[in-house]
């Protein structure tokens, strides 16, 4: 995935925060989902719609990771919140 896409929230979840974490409820299709707080991190950060490098560059003023695994593994989870239809990604 090039680091310019944008990554846009597109549904609209209830969510619960505990702890670090969240718990949402994606009401329309009936789906329950879990965020660890990197997970929920990134999810917060997507409040407004940025790029895959743009949202890496933040992950990494708050953790200890470098540029090549923080996109690898932010891709991941984008992409799978684009598989829930909770994203859509947007060529750049």
């Amino acid at each position: 995935m090039d680091a310019n896409i944008l990554i846009t929230r597109t549904g609209t979840l209830v969510e619960a925060g505990v702890d670090n974490e969240l718990f949402a409820l994606d009401v329309d299709g009936g789906h329950c989902f879990g965020f660890n707080a990197t997970a929920t991190e990134i999810w917060r950060a997507l409040e407004t719609p940025m790029t895959l490098g743009a949202l890496c560059d933040g992950l990494m003023q708050t953790r200890d990771v470098d540029r090549a695994t923080c996109l690898a593994d932010t891709e991941a989870l984008v992409e799978r919140l684009a598989e829930e239809n909770l994203v859509t990604l947007t060529p750049q």
